[in-house]
Parts: C-alpha cells; sequence; structure tokens
C-alpha cells in the first residue's frame, strides 16, 4: 500500500484480514487432523501484538532524536507485526495422543469467521467515508 492509504487504520485492517485467513486455514487443518496419531493441535495469536503495534506512535521512555533510536518501548511498527503460532492442546489429549478438540476447534472457527467479518465492514465502511470525501470535496 502505498499514498493515501498508509495509515494504521488501513494497515490494521489489512494485517488483521490477514491473520485471520492465516489463523483460518490452521484451524482447518487442525479439524483435518482430527483422526491423526500424535497430531499437535495449533492457533495462531496476535491481537495483542496488534495493540501493542497500535502504540508504537505514542511518545516512548526514552527521548529519541533519530528514528533508528530505541526509544524504550520494544514495540514494532504496525506493518511488521507478525502473528505467533502457539500449541493449542487440549487438556485431554486421545489416547493416541491427539490434542484436537473437536468442539474448541469449532468455535475458534465461528468466533474467527466473525472476526473477519468485522474486518471487512470495517474496510467498506473506510472505503466509503474516503468515497465521500472524494465526492464531497469536489
Amino acid at each position: 500500500m502505498s499514498g493515501m492509504f498508509e495509515n494504521n487504520m488501513f494497515t490494521l485492517i489489512q494485517k488483521t484480514l490477514d491473520f485471520r485467513t492465516k489463523r483460518q486455514d490452521l484451524l482447518t487443518s487442525n479439524i483435518a487432523n482430527k483422526d491423526t496419531p500424535g497430531y499437535k493441535a495449533e492457533d495462531m495469536v496476535f491481537e495483542k501484538s496488534l495493540e501493542k503495534a497500535l502504540h508504537a506512535e505514542e511518545p516512548g521512555l526514552l527521548k529519541t532524536t533519530n528514528s533508528k533510536h530505541f526509544d524504550g518501548r520494544n514495540t514494532p511498527p504496525l506493518k511488521l507485526v507478525q502473528a505467533q503460532r502457539i500449541h493449542s492442546a487440549s487438556p485431554f489429549p486421545d489416547f493416541d495422543g491427539n490434542t484436537v478438540d473437536l468442539d474448541r476447534e469449532m468455535a475458534k472457527m465461528a468466533e474467527n469467521q466473525l472476526m473477519y467479518n468485522a474486518s471487512i465492514r470495517m474496510l467498506t465502511h473506510q472505503f466509503r467515508m474516503l468515497k465521500t470525501a472524494i465526492t464531497e470535496g469536489r
């Protein structure tokens, strides 16, 4: 993205949609491997990283005179935030070592889909606002 689309809102929505898509793929993989002996269910977390990065432009603990100086917050720019894969093991793995809990994975997929849809609505709203600004500004 460049130009007018380089702002935190568009970057946040872009990152969120990307992470939600990757998480959906991972959850689908978990479900597909429900009967695979020894398979360890995984999940993807990114909300805390996104939230932390959103505050990256706020003044830090230390004064900086160069963009390469550390400011004491250890917050990456929003565009560099990465999701983290974690094991989401069931407290009661199957006798074959498989940790996929089908009900839990289905609930995570439903929640992830709702959040993805909300992000799409936010993006649509941002574009509507942009269109209004362009057409009203003639």
